[in-house]
């Protein structure tokens, strides 16, 4: 059995204190008005994850804290503690705390989460309805969603879903993915431009560092030839060259030698010093037979210079090889336009067979939600007349969409009228608070089977009615607690004597304050709870026999 074992309240509103065990099948819930019923379903809500703020703070210096006990073996939730990394037990714990600061902490069997985790659990183990959820009646989308519950449909709808989310996904891509073609198709002439102007410069590595050489040496010709010529004449050409006069000197030391054994090394060096001067001046002869000055050419390796600079700053680069880097990223930029064209191309085609996919799976849908409300309207019908609107009449109504929802290509609208005769409307137009209740408790028992949420919490879904309708809405909610926990929180007797458990919410005082606090009446105490009920605070005869009669139907 899987449901909600025990409750711990600590400094929540009117509550100091407050330990309750609940037990299987229909636990009721009753006390006077304003006994702290719905602080109850308050501090139950705060435990699923509702917000919460220091206001809920009984006492302002001390934290609030709300601790829950369930039994969850009945349904399997073990890939969901593995995935979130919580340790599994059988009866796990769950605690949300509300500091004085406004901090707000979960635990699950003692280890902090998140309130979205917190959330995901709740909501598996329990579902509460109060008075103010009748308005989901008047909402479409709940309307779908109890027609889907009822009709089985939740598979039908996850394949629709999956492959909406899929169209939507690439709907999105393509939404971006055409924005940035747009914007690169807005720099495509410019992009074209400037690889055009790369591509025309013909730049080559190294090539800067070359043309400043040769424009050096073209703008220093004259002189480098006059310098070229006069060491020539110098060393080789004048009748007083340096060649000469060594030769001269070799001539006069050899003609001694033969007396100075020691000269013939210094000779040998002088000879070998004639020989390079010799070989030098015939190098620097034929450079200068090179060496000429050529305007044209100074003119063009000025110009291609100039362009490589133009383009060094257009572009705000430090060399050659940065600019042809450039280059190549303009290209790429350039080819992944032809990219992202065809890209587009492919995603719109694959979009257009996502359409007729999911339009085929809508039509499924839809058909079979039509199957789905010709039984379920009438099964509503038949519940409203038993709870005592014998002319009641109730219609949903399918309105196919213009565009895809995640839920479909449908919207489905409850009507609905109380009196004979009358066409069913919108139920804010036409139902009162009692009828709507009467109607909601109608729907939620229809689905109420395929509900996996173990634990039901009612909060007067009896408001509105009295005598017979009661014990006809008590015999209906008795029904719905079959194979799971329902706490009813009721102020009808004919409703709270249906339960397998009665519970008393009840003030006390102290010597400074009023607490609220609730415990499980014994048979004699129900008896007695019931005349209240009956007959006001004070219990006459007949009240106490009223409800033995109403506890053994």
């Amino acid at each position: 059995m899987t449901m909600l074992k025990s409750l711990s309240v600590r400094n929540y509103a009117l509550i100091t204190s407050l330990d309750v065990e609940f037990r299987e099948g229909l636990n009721m819930i009753t006390g006077e008005t304003g006994a702290g019923k719905s602080i109850l379903v308050g501090a139950l809500g705060l435990l699923l994850g509702n917000r919460a703020d220091t206001s809920v703070l009984r006492e302002k210096d001390t934290k609030c804290q709300i601790e829950a006990a369930f039994l969850i073996s009945g349904i399997d939730l073990k890939h969901f503690f593995s995935d979130n990394d919580l340790d599994y037990e059988e009866s796990t714990t769950i605690r949300r705390e509300i500091t004085p600061q406004g901090k707000s902490r979960a635990f699950i069997n003692d280890t902090p989460v998140t309130l979205n985790v917190l959330r995901d659990l709740t909501v598996k183990l329990v579902d509460i309805h109060s008075q103010h959820q009748v308005l989901l009646l008047s909402d479409p989308a709940f309307a779908l969603h109890v027609v889907d519950q009822y009709g089985l449909l939740a598979g039908q709808v996850n394949d629709y879903r999956s492959l909406y989310n899929r169209f939507r996904n690439l709907e999105h891509r393509l939404s971006v993915l055409k924005a940035q073609l747009n914007q690169a198709r807005a720099d495509q002439d410019y992009l074209e431009f400037q690889v055009a102007q790369l591509d025309q410069a013909a730049l080559k590595p190294g090539e800067l560092e070359s043309l400043e050489a040769e424009q050096e040496l073209h703008e220093h010709a004259v002189e480098i030839m006059a310098r070229l010529g006069e060491t020539v004449q110098a060393l080789h050409e004048s009748e007083d060259s340096v060649e000469t006069r060594l030769k001269q000197v070799i001539h006069s030391l050899e003609s001694v030698a033969g007396y100075l054994r020691d000269l013939g090394s210094p000779v040998e060096r002088l000879q070998s010093v004639y020989l390079e001067i010799q070989e030098a001046s015939r190098d620097l002869n034929q450079m200068l037979g090179r060496m000429e000055t050529d305007p044209e050419r100074l003119a063009w390796v000025v110009g291609r210079l100039d362009l490589i600079h133009d383009l060094l700053r257009k572009h705000q680069s430090g060399s050659i090889g940065e600019l042809l880097e450039l280059g190549k990223q303009y290209r790429e930029r350039l080819g992944s336009i032809a990219l992202s064209d065809e890209e587009v191309r492919k995603g719109e085609a694959e979009l257009g067979q996502l359409r007729q996919e999911i339009t085929r799976l809508g039509i499924l849908l839809r058909e079979a939600r039509k199957v789905t409300l010709s039984d379920f309207e009438g099964r509503v019908v038949e519940l409203i007349r038993e709870l005592g609107m014998p002319g009641g009449s109730f219609k949903a109504l399918l309105e196919p969409l213009d565009e895809f929802s995640e839920e479909g290509m449908d919207a489905i609208r409850f009507l609905f009228s109380a009196n004979k005769n009358m066409e069913p409307e919108e139920l804010s137009r036409v139902a009162s608070g009692g009828e709507t209740s009467r109607l909601m408790l109608s729907v939620k028992s229809l689905v109420s089977g395929s509900l996996a949420v173990p634990t039901v919490i009612f909060d007067e879904i009896d408001s509105g009615v009295s005598g017979e309708i009661a014990d006809k809405v008590g015999n209906l909610i008795a029904r719905l607690s079959v194979g799971r926990q329902i706490l009813n929180i009721t102020h009808l007797p004919q409703v709270a004597s249906k339960g397998d458990h009665h519970y008393l919410v009840y003030k006390y005082e102290d010597n400074h304050t009023t607490h609220t606090s609730i415990r499980l009446l014994d048979p004699e105490e129900r008896i007695l709870e019931l005349a209240k009920m009956l007959s006001g605070e004070k219990v006459t005869r007949e009240a106490l026999e009223n409800a033995r009669v109403l506890l053994k139907r």
